[in-house]
C-alpha cells in the first residue's frame, strides 16, 4: 500500500489511498479536537458539536444531509475520543465528489440553531443517562478521573452531565469555530479513484477555505505517578463485581509504544484473535489462561488505545460469581509482574506477530476500515504511522516487551478500580470488561460509473458434498485472505423444553476435541493469526472466521476438529457454564436485555423459539451436563444441516478440494425433523409490563408485534416500510418524531427480523422514565399515520434508492459477500438473487408497503420497558 501523502496552502492534511477491489469508496474528515482540548465547566464539548454537524448548513438543511447521502447508497456517521473528532462516509465511488463538497461546507457553514441546540442537549443527556446503566461505565469514569490528576484525559468524552446542562449556543459555536478548520483536519479518501481525479477535488472543495486560527495549546502536563491509587465503587445496577486497572503508558508517538502493543498481545492478544470470544481475550492469552481458564472470571481482557498525549493501558475482568474480586486482582498482578520478571518465550512472541501481520491483511479487506486505521495513525502519530507499523512490530525483541513492561505494570503507577454490587442488586453477556476509550457517535458532475460488485451465477461456484454439505465460493485474487461463513441447523430452535441448550453446546465447540486439547486449539487458532467465532442464534448456530490465504488448509482441518469431533471435557463444561451464568446474571440487570426479553414473553406463545429468552434460563444451564451436550451436538451438528461459504483469494476447485479433505469424512448422520412451532399472532389487547431495576437512569422501551418469515411474499413490502418507519435519514419517521422533533430519545428505531419463522416486529427507544407514555405515544402515532396515510413519493424514492445502491458497500468486504451467499442459500433465493434484487426492490409499490404496515399492531401491541425504580 503507498499513499499519496500532501498539504495544501491553508493547511489541510491530504492522505489518498488507492483500492480497486471494489467499487467504493470512503471519505473521512478528522479534526484534531476531543476531551483533550477541554476543561472542567466545558466537558463533553467537543461530542456536542460534532452532533450539531448533523444540524444542517444553508445549503444542505437538516434532513436533507442524510436523505441526500442515502439516495446514493451511502453511510455515513461521525464519533468523537480524547484526542479526535471524526465524519466519516462510505459509499459507491462514483459519489465521492459529493461528499468531498459536503464535508467541505460543513467545515465553514454548519449552522447552530438556539432550538436545535436545546434538543440535542436532552439527546445527549439521554445518550449520557443510557451509558449510566451499565456498572463498567460508572467504574470506568472513576479509574480514568483517579488515573489523571490534572490531564484533560481524566474527563469522560461525553462529557459531566452537569456541564452538558449549563453550555450555551454560543459556547458550541465558538469551539466550532476555534478547532474546525483545514490547519486542524486531515481529510483521508480510500477506495476506487484515480488520484490525480481526486486530488483537485478536494483542493476546490476545501483550498479556498481560510487555514483558521492558531489551536490553543493543551497546558495541563500530568504529572509522574508516585503510587498505587484504588477506588472501591459501590451501588446498585449491576450482578457481578468488576476489576479495573490501568497503568500510565508513553504517547503513540513514543518509540517504545510497538513494544507495549506486543505486550497487550501477549496479555489478551492482538486485533481480530479476540473476536466472537465469549472470553473477551484471546483463548492462548496470559490473562485468559489465568482468569477465565481457571474459573476466577467470566471475561478478561485489555486495551491499549493510542493517544497523542501520554495515556493508559487498560486491563479487567468481570469476576465470576463467588468468586472473591481480591482473588482476581491477584491473578492479575501475577501475569503482569511476570512480564516485567521474564522475557516473553519465542514462541508467544512469534503468534503475536503472526498475528499482528494478519491484521494488517485483513485491514484491506473493505476500504472504510482501512480509512479508519490510516487516518487514526495519522491523527495521534505521524501521516505515514500505519503504513510503517508492522514494520515496527516485527522489530520488537522480547527484551523490548519486558523493558516496557518493567517501566509500565509497577505498583507506582498503577490505579485500581472495583465495582461490588450493593446489596440487594437482582440476579440474572457481560459488557466489555475493559471499555476501551468511547468513540461517541451521532447517527450523505462526477466519477465515472464503477463496475458492479454484485456477484452472480458466473462468479459463485456451487457445490454439494455427498454427505450433504452446500459448499458455495467465490474467487477474490490477490487479497491474500479467505473468509469463512457457516449456517448450521442447530439454533435454539431445537432447544425443546431446555432454553439454553443450543448456546451451551455453541460455547463448548472450542473447548477441546478428541485430537485437540482446549489450550492446544487456541494456540493453532491463534498462532495463524485466524479469527473462528461460534455464533448461537434462534433457527442456526452462525461459523464466522478469516485467515490468511496461505493457511486455508491448516485453518480447516481446525474447524474440522471443532464442528465435527468437540469432546465436551467436564472441567470445559464446567468453565463454560459458570461463564454463561455469570452473563446471564449480568444480562437480568441490563435494561435493554430485559425489556427485549420480556416483549419476547409478551408477543409471543409459550414454546416458540423466539419466546425463550435470548441467554438461556439459569436452571437449565444449571442442570446440563456434558452427556446433554454431546446429545445436541452429535443430532444437529451435520453435514446435511450445514452451508458452508469460502470467499476471498482461494480458486473455487482448490476450496472445493480443502473442504473435501478437511470435512469430507464428516459423518452424515440421521435425518432430524424440525420441532413443531406455536402459531405467533398478535395479543388480542394491549399487553404491558414494567420491570423495574435498582441503580439505572435511563428506561429502555420495546412495542410492536410479529413480523413475517423471510419467504413470505409480504417480506420486501415489510422491509421497505420498516425502514421508512425507523432507518431512513435519521432513524426514519420514529427517529425524527421521537428523537429529532421531541429530543427525548438518543435512539429510537424500528426493526423486522424475519428468519425461517416470523421473528419480533418492534420499535425501540431509550428515554427518561418520565417520557416513557409521551415517547410510546409517538411511536404508536408515526406508526398510525403510516398505515393511513402510506408513505410520500419521497420516501419510497429514497428508501429504494438507498437499499439498492448500498448493495456495493454491504458486499465490498470478504465476510458481507460470504455472509450475504450463506443466507441466499439458506432461503434458497437461488444464486442470480443479487443480480435480481434491484428489481425486486423496484418493484414494491407504495401500496404494498401501506398494506404491510398494517400488520405492526397499534391497538394491541406488546409493550415492554425496564428502567429504574419509581
Amino acid at each position: 500500500m503507498t499513499p499519496f501523502i500532501s498539504e495544501l496552502d491553508n493547511g489541510l492534511r491530504v492522505l489518498l489511498l488507492e483500492s480497486h477491489s471494489a467499487p467504493v469508496a470512503t471519505f473521512w474528515v478528522w479534526y484534531g479536537v476531543g476531551s483533550r482540548n477541554e476543561i472542567p465547566g466545558w466537558t463533553g464539548i467537543s461530542h456536542w458539536v460534532e452532533h450539531m454537524l448533523f444540524k444542517g448548513t444553508p445549503t444542505y438543511p437538516k434532513g436533507v444531509l442524510t436523505r441526500a447521502i442515502e439516495r446514493l447508497g451511502g453511510r455515513w456517521n461521525a464519533f468523537t475520543s480524547w484526542d479526535v473528532t471524526a465524519y466519516h462516509e462510505v459509499l459507491p465511488a462514483e459519489h465521492l465528489p459529493f461528499v468531498i463538497g459536503l464535508e467541505a461546507d460543513r467545515m465553514r457553514h454548519t449552522l447552530f440553531e438556539p432550538e436545535e441546540v436545546e434538543s440535542e442537549r436532552t439527546v445527549i443527556i439521554s445518550e449520557r443517562e443510557g451509558a449510566e446503566n451499565f456498572p463498567t461505565s460508572h467504574l470506568s469514569e472513576e479509574v480514568n478521573a483517579l488515573a489523571f490528576k490534572v490531564h484533560s484525559y481524566r474527563h469522560p468524552v461525553i462529557g459531566w452531565k452537569s456541564d452538558l446542562r449549563r453550555m450555551t449556543r454560543d459556547d458550541l459555536y465558538r469551539h466550532y469555530r476555534t478547532y474546525y478548520h483545514p490547519r486542524n483536519a486531515l481529510v483521508v479518501a480510500v477506495g476506487a479513484f484515480d488520484t490525480p481525479q481526486v486530488l483537485p477535488l478536494i483542493r476546490q472543495a476545501f483550498g479556498d477555505i481560510d487555514s483558521g486560527p492558531e489551536i490553543p495549546p493543551v497546558l495541563p502536563e500530568e504529572p509522574p505517578q508516585e503510587g498505587e491509587r484504588r477506588v472501591v465503587l459501590q451501588r446498585p445496577g449491576g450482578a457481578t463485581p468488576y476489576v479495573q486497572m490501568a497503568f500510565r503508558v508513553p504517547a503513540a508517538a513514543h518509540p517504545d509504544f510497538p513494544a507495549l502493543m506486543i505486550l497487550d498481545g501477549a496479555l489478551s492478544g492482538l486485533g481480530g484473535a479476540r473476536g466472537g470470544n465469549a472470553g473477551g481475550a484471546a483463548r492462548s492469552s496470559r490473562l485468559y489462561r489465568a482468569l477465565v481458564d481457571r474459573g476466577l472470571a467470566a471475561e478478561a481482557s485489555s486495551s491499549l488505545y493510542p493517544t497523542r498525549d501520554p495515556g493508559l493501558l487498560r486491563v479487567g475482568a468481570t469476576v465470576r460469581t463467588g468468586v472473591a474480586v481480591g482473588a482476581v486482582e491477584e491473578a492479575i498482578l501475577d501475569q503482569l509482574d511476570l512480564l516485567t520478571r521474564q522475557e516473553v518465550p519465542p514462541e508467544e512472541l512469534a503468534r503475536v506477530k503472526r498475528q499482528a501481520k494478519a491484521q494488517f491483511v485483513y485491514a484491506r479487506d473493505g476500504v472504510h476500515g482501512l480509512g479508519y486505521m490510516v487516518g487514526f495513525y495519522a491523527m495521534v502519530d505521524r501521516p505515514d504511522a500505519f503504513f510503517t507499523l508492522q514494520d515496527r512490530l516485527e522489530q520488537v525483541t522480547a527484551a523490548d516487551v519486558q523493558r516496557a513492561a518493567a517501566a509500565t505494570v509497577t505498583p507506582r503507577q498503577r490505579t485500581v478500580g472495583w465495582y461490588l454490587p450493593q446489596e440487594g442488586a437482582q440476579s440474572a453477556a457481560a459488557a466489555a470488561v475493559v471499555p476501551p476509550v468511547v468513540h461517541w457517535r451521532a447517527e450523505a458532475a462526477g466519477m465515472p460509473a464503477m463496475s458492479s460488485p454484485v456477484v452472480g451465477p458466473g462468479q459463485i461456484q456451487r457445490a454439494v458434498l455427498p454427505h450433504g454439505l452446500r459448499l458455495l465460493t467465490v474467487d477474490r485474487p490477490g487479497s491474500g485472505m479467505v473468509a469463512l461463513q457457516s449456517l448450521i441447523a442447530a439454533g435454539s430452535l431445537f432447544d425443546g423444553d431446555r432454553p439454553g441448550l443450543a448456546r451451551f453446546a455453541a460455547a463448548t465447540l472450542q473447548r477441546g476435541t478428541r485430537g485437540l486439547s482446549a489450550r492446544e486449539l487456541a494456540e493453532q487458532m491463534d498462532g495463524l493469526g485466524a479469527t473462528l467465532a461460534i455464533l448461537p442464534g434462534a433457527e442456526v448456530v452462525g461459523v464466522a472466521g478469516r485467515m490468511l490465504s496461505e493457511d486455508v488448509s491448516t485453518y480447516l482441518r481446525l474447524v474440522r476438529e471443532v464442528l465435527t469431533a468437540p469432546s465436551f471435557p467436564a472441567a470445559e463444561v464446567e468453565k463454560a457454564r459458570g461463564e454463561l451464568l455469570t452473563a446471564l446474571r449480568v444480562s437480568a440487570m441490563d435494561t435493554r436485555y430485559v425489556a427485549e426479553q420480556t416483549f419476547r414473553r409478551l408477543a409471543f406463545p409459550p414454546g416458540h423459539p423466539h419466546a425463550q429468552p435470548p441467554a438461556g434460563d439459569e436452571h437449565v444451564l444449571q442442570g446440563l451436563d456434558a452427556g446433554a451436550l454431546a446429545a445436541f451436538h452429535d443430532r444437529y451438528f451435520r453435514p446435511a444441516r450445514t452451508i458452508l461459504v469460502l470467499v476471498g483469494d482461494l480458486r473455487p476447485d482448490q476450496a472445493v478440494a480443502e473442504v473435501e479433505k478437511a470435512l469430507g469424512s464428516w459423518t452424515r448422520g440421521s435425518t432430524t425433523a424440525d420441532p413443531a412451532v406455536p402459531a405467533a399472532r398478535a395479543p388480542d389487547a394491549v399487553r404491558r409490563e414494567t420491570v423495574a431495576l435498582p441503580g439505572k437512569s435511563q428506561s429502555d422501551i420495546v412495542v410492536g408485534g410479529v413480523a413475517v418469515d423471510r419467504r413470505d411474499p409480504a417480506y420486501y413490502a415489510v422491509a421497505l416500510a420498516t425502514y421508512i418507519l425507523g432507518g431512513l435519514g435519521m432513524m426514519g419517521r420514529v427517529g425524527e418524531r421521537v428523537r429529532e422533533a421531541m429530543g427525548m430519545a438518543y435512539y429510537a428505531h424500528v426493526e423486522a427480523r424475519a428468519g425461517l419463522l416470523a421473528g419480533p416486529w418492534w420499535a425501540r427507544a431509550g428515554v427518561h422514565p418520565s417520557n416513557v407514555q409521551r415517547a410510546v405515544d409517538a411511536i404508536v402515532e408515526e406508526v398510525g399515520k403510516f398505515q393511513r396515510e402510506g408513505p410520500t413519493p419521497a420516501e419510497v424514492a429514497d428508501a429504494r434508492d438507498y437499499l439498492i445502491g448500498s448493495l456495493a458497500v454491504r458486499l465490498e468486504t470478504h465476510g458481507g459477500l460470504a455472509a450475504a451467499l450463506a443466507e441466499i442459500e439458506l432461503y434458497d433465493l437461488g444464486l442470480d438473487y443479487l443480480l435480481r434484487y434491484p428489481a425486486i426492490i423496484r418493484g414494491v409499490s407504495p401500496e404494498e408497503m401501506q398494506a404491510a404496515a398494517q400488520r405492526f399492531p397499534t391497538d394491541r401491541y406488546a409493550l415492554a420497558i425496564a428502567g429504574p425504580e419509581t
